[in-house]
């Protein structure tokens, strides 16, 4: 049986400004993912000291290479669909080897409800994914009890680059059973301290519209809040879900929209034009990890020549319409009206 942490509300640190630092929280991930990769569990042995570069300009991109990530990895299957039934017989986390759970992040009671696993082909050393509930077979929609579990996530940790990150189907999210995406960045990205405008202040949500493809941003600024901001998210998530439109999410610690002096969890949720059938092999895939500004890739003469330039343009490409992107803005305003 594997391991277990229990989250402790009263030992978090939401500053992404501290030097690198672990706790017993990283050590326990860091010690059974070296654990699985002495076992041999990962598709290829990942490089400890991976190519990396800074990209020029205001947003500082970090961009590794990582070939094998593309070429050895589980084809990804191919979705048409925001919603999509669950299908048992495609892979899901109900078929994977026992050895590749991590630890659970609960109590010893509940042996299988927040998993943390190991990304079998990870982008970057120390690569998880969380698994709720994995017995239920739910399908890649978020739920309030999986967003629970991911802001737990990043609060356990005592690094300051802890990142959680969730894709819908049709925006590049790979198996239809669900998940979320967990590492920790190479250094601080540009989503920890990008500045926002107010949308819904009373609900702690505001306005990313650094790109054309805009997204809302919530902060969560002390735990008494966080309830009542999971459910805030929620609404929108589960709307954005039963619209059909494709969404990314991303988690990080960072300064606060309205006091910069102030550490908070920030999450963004990216509405999107969807990517539809097979995931192509581009320059670049642009999914939750590419909209934060950290981009992995596959082809070295890609990594010697991207440029900030190229992937704002690939990013504000993925707008929709202005009609129907200030639709899903006044709706959401409507629904985050319920919970003053």
């Amino acid at each position: 049986m594997w391991k277990h942490f229990k989250f402790n509300p009263h030992s978090i640190n939401l500053s992404c400004h501290t030097d690198v630092q672990f706790n017993e929280f990283d050590r326990l991930l860091q010690l059974e993912w070296d654990r699985a990769l002495t076992q041999g569990l990962f598709t290829f042995q990942i490089d400890n000291q991976i190519k990396q570069r800074v990209l020029d300009g205001d947003l500082h991109y970090i961009v590794e290479l990582n070939p094998s990530r593309f070429e050895k990895r589980r084809m990804p299957y191919a979705f048409e669909h925001v919603n999509t039934p669950f299908d048992s017989n495609k892979f899901n986390f109900n078929k994977i080897n026992e050895q590749e759970i991590l630890f659970a992040l609960d109590d010893e009671q509940q042996t299988d409800k927040h998993l943390v696993i190991i990304n079998n082909s990870p982008i970057r050393y120390y690569h998880v994914l969380l698994v709720p509930d994995r017995q239920r077979e739910q399908t890649q929609i978020l739920t309030v009890d999986s967003l629970v579990f991911a802001f737990r996530f990043v609060l356990s940790s005592a690094h300051p680059f802890i990142y959680v990150g969730f894709n819908s189907l049709c925006g590049f999210a790979s198996i239809n059973h669900l998940h979320l995406h967990g590492l920790y960045m190479p250094d601080r990205i540009f989503l920890q301290t990008v500045k926002c405008s107010p949308f819904h202040p009373e609900t702690n949500c505001y306005l990313h519209t650094l790109f054309d493809a805009e997204a809302v941003a919530f902060e969560i600024k002390h735990i008494e809040e966080l309830d009542r901001i999971t459910r805030c998210i929620h609404k929108v998530t589960s709307y954005l879900a039963a619209a059909s439109v494709a969404h990314n999410l991303s988690i990080v610690k960072g300064d606060s929209f309205s006091d910069l002096s102030q550490p908070v969890l920030r999450i963004f949720v990216w509405f999107r034009q969807p990517n539809i059938g097979a995931k192509p092999v581009d320059r670049c895939n642009l999914a939750c990890l590419e909209m934060s500004g950290y981009v992995f890739l596959r082809y070295e003469e890609v990594f010697h020549d991207i440029s900030e330039t190229e992937l704002r343009e690939k990013i504000n490409a993925l707008a929709l319409p202005l009609k129907e992107q200030q639709k899903i803005k006044d709706d959401i305003k409507t629904l985050l009206d319920q919970e003053i």
